[in-house]
């Protein structure tokens, strides 16, 4: 009995996969490649007054990269989708909502601070040409890029994590907060095949109404990218 149920489960095993190889077989081969950033984000001509700490300040970007081989060392790579942004700020200041639901810049006063973040999410369109010294036939090898970057931005929310007391708190607002609605900017990135290092310099402000005076900042992002997934 017992051996019969284990052929039982060897042939379903057997004929489940089989299918699941025939349905892989009939997918159709979309063109491009699924790119992902990982990278920490720092504040360009920054006032004092909005402090930054860089490793909770990360960014995290996924997009739908097409290929257009204009040659056997140059390929455009048009590209679009999500980047996700945080901010984490160094001390106690950050938007809050009051006792009138207003929200304004202000002091975390209360409690033993754990999490203190700005996260910022945009809709972009990445542009790169890269140059393959070496040729390529379909962007393998060593390689350079530089291009510019579009995005729109989609929500943005505030994060506070405190203690007091011995309980955890959390505080989460969404609201505009005075940010710039679109942002432009630069990227360069130097690898090989799936894997490269990357600068992003936004050449726009981060707010377009900024909550200290002469807070105006932009944004400077570095990280390492994976393509081909």
């Amino acid at each position: 009995m017992k051996k019969g149920f284990g052929l039982i489960i060897l042939c379903f095993i057997f004929f489940f996969g089989f299918g699941q190889e025939e349905k892989r077989l009939q997918q159709p081969d979309i063109p491009g490649d699924i790119m992902l950033d990982l990278g920490f984000n720092s504040l360009m001509k920054n006032n004092e007054l909005i402090n930054t700490k860089i490793f909770p300040s990360r960014s995290f970007g996924i997009y739908y990269m097409a290929k257009r081989q204009l040659s056997d060392r140059f390929i455009f790579n048009p590209a679009i989708g999500f980047t996700f942004e945080k901010i984490g700020f160094a001390d106690r200041a950050n938007y809050q909502l009051n006792a009138l639901k207003i929200i304004s810049w202000d002091t975390v006063e209360v409690g033993e601070l754990k999490r203190n973040r700005l996260a910022i999410t945009y809709l972009e369109t990445p542009l790169e040409l890269r140059f393959y010294p070496d040729k390529t036939v379909n962007g393998e090898g060593f390689f350079v890029s530089f291009g510019g970057i579009l995005g729109l931005k989609i929500v943005a929310k505030t994060k506070i994590k405190y203690k007091l007391g011995g309980t955890n708190f959390k505080e989460v607002n969404v609201a505009n907060f005075g940010l710039s609605d679109f942002r432009y900017g630069i990227v360069a990135r130097i690898g090989f095949e799936k894997v490269n290092a990357f600068l992003k310099y936004y050449l726009s402000d981060v707010w377009r109404r900024a909550p200290i005076v002469q807070g105006t900042s932009s944004q400077f992002t570095f990280g390492i990218n994976l393509t081909g997934f």
